[in-house]
């Protein structure tokens, strides 16, 4: 008699195609269903407001209320200054807020609604907010909806002279330096946490992430896109070669890379999403991509979204280096080599983020000069440190370094 697993690979993705198309559906719908909270700007009410934002203070009511500007990029961005009477006031309830809500875009929404993205950011400041206090905003109020649908309220960080960075900044190796200390903390606090059984067991392993399928198309097309768009005709041919086998290889790799110590991974790291305080902190906002997995995948996204060729051929390792003995001081040693070369090969994961913004970016708000960029340095240092060969290792033995003893079967119970 054949005996079936519920951890059979086949059976989760199977389950995980059969959630996507329910996904779909939802984010196209006009409308969320009917008696659902608010999660558009324009459903906004004052007393909605003081709902949300009292605090438990009984007689707080608001005032005065105004939209004193925001932008569309992801997702709708609004700020909002608040005027409470006495009591609200006594306590020092929020006056100036920053609102994340609802895209009118329904491509937008296909997206959050595919990866769950509101639902795994609104986790992480309505579950995380206590442990990761001195790296992300201060959270009011998080809310999500099936179909893409929330609205967050938080803190206007200018208030607190916190520098919020955008793609298309230059990024001194200063900022770089305060990024990977920041990102070795937040690791170190999940580093093979019990807490992914219990509860925070809501951060998904990479390749068993919603929309990984999704995501996976995504990414195949995008990269056909790019190696015929401009941008991608002016990359080497080796570049052009490696971008290829790790579009056919990458969801090996991926599984190879769930095999690591896990913790929670903020899975869109670039300079557009980071924060630098004005004590010389570094932390993050937007953790709607999160995920279970190796933290070096973290570093390795945002230093290729923000560092230049000649950043990287001056302070790569040394960035690398900040990262791993912040790490040590926590009491976690990674294998030296085995971690760089596993860093090398993660490299290209922002090299697929960075194909899917230049080719289907309309609607992220992102620079097109920063994409170019990053293009520049992944074709320099891809080549420089073989990265071809790293992936034809995995492919072949299961591991990074050639003559590993250590391989793995992908595939099986859940790998």
């Amino acid at each position: 008699m054949t005996s079936f697993s519920i951890e059979d690979t086949s059976l989760h993705l199977h389950a995980l195609k059969l959630l996507e198309d329910s996904d779909r559906l939802l984010a196209y719908l006009q409308a969320g269903p009917e008696g659902e909270g608010v999660y558009r700007y324009d459903q906004i009410t004052t007393e909605w407001l003081e709902q949300v934002l009292s605090n438990g203070v009984a007689d707080a009511r608001v005032t005065d209320w105004s939209r004193t500007g925001g932008h569309d990029g992801m997702t709708e961005r609004h700020f909002l200054n608040i005027t409470w009477n006495e009591a609200g006031q006594r306590h020092k309830l929020p006056t100036s807020v920053f609102i994340k809500a609802t895209p009118d875009n329904a491509h937008l929404r296909e997206m959050l609604s595919m990866l769950h993205m509101a639902e795994l950011e609104c986790n992480v400041y309505n579950i995380c907010s206590e442990d990761l206090a001195e790296h992300i905003p201060r959270c009011y109020y998080a809310k999500s909806y099936p179909g893409g649908r929330f609205i967050i309220l938080m803190e206007n960080l200018e208030h607190r002279n916190i520098q919020v960075h955008w793609m298309g900044d230059n990024c001194s190796i200063e900022t770089a330096r305060k990024v990977a200390i920041a990102l070795g903390h937040i690791h170190a606090t999940y580093w093979n946490s019990e807490r992914f059984m219990s509860d925070m067991v809501w951060v998904r392993p990479r390749t068993r992430r919603f929309g990984e399928n999704w995501m996976r198309e995504t990414f195949d097309r995008s990269q056909k896109a790019f190696l015929a768009s401009e941008l991608g005709e002016t990359c080497p041919a080796y570049v052009r070669d490696l971008i290829t086998e790790w579009n056919k290889h990458s969801p090996l790799c991926h599984a190879y890379f769930d095999t690591k110590p896990a913790t929670l991974v903020h899975g869109d790291s670039h300079l557009g999403n980071i924060l630098e305080y004005p004590d010389g902190r570094a932390g993050y906002y937007d953790w709607q991509c999160l995920y279970r997995g190796y933290g070096l995948r973290d570093l390795a996204y945002f230093m290729m979204s923000a560092l230049t060729v000649d950043d990287v051929k001056l302070h790569d390792r040394k960035l690398f280096n900040i990262y791993t003995n912040t790490l040590k001081e926590h009491g976690i040693e990674l294998h030296e080599e085995e971690a760089w070369a596993d860093y090398n090969l993660l490299r290209m994961d922002r090299f697929d983020s960075a194909m899917v913004s230049t080719t289907q970016g309309a609607g992220y708000g992102h620079a097109r000069h920063a994409f170019e960029r990053q293009v520049k340095t992944l074709s320099y240092i891809v080549e420089k440190e073989d990265v071809a060969s790293i992936l034809r290792n995995v492919v072949e033995t299961g591991h990074v370094l050639r003559g590993d003893t250590k391989a793995v079967v992908f595939g099986q119970n859940g790998c």
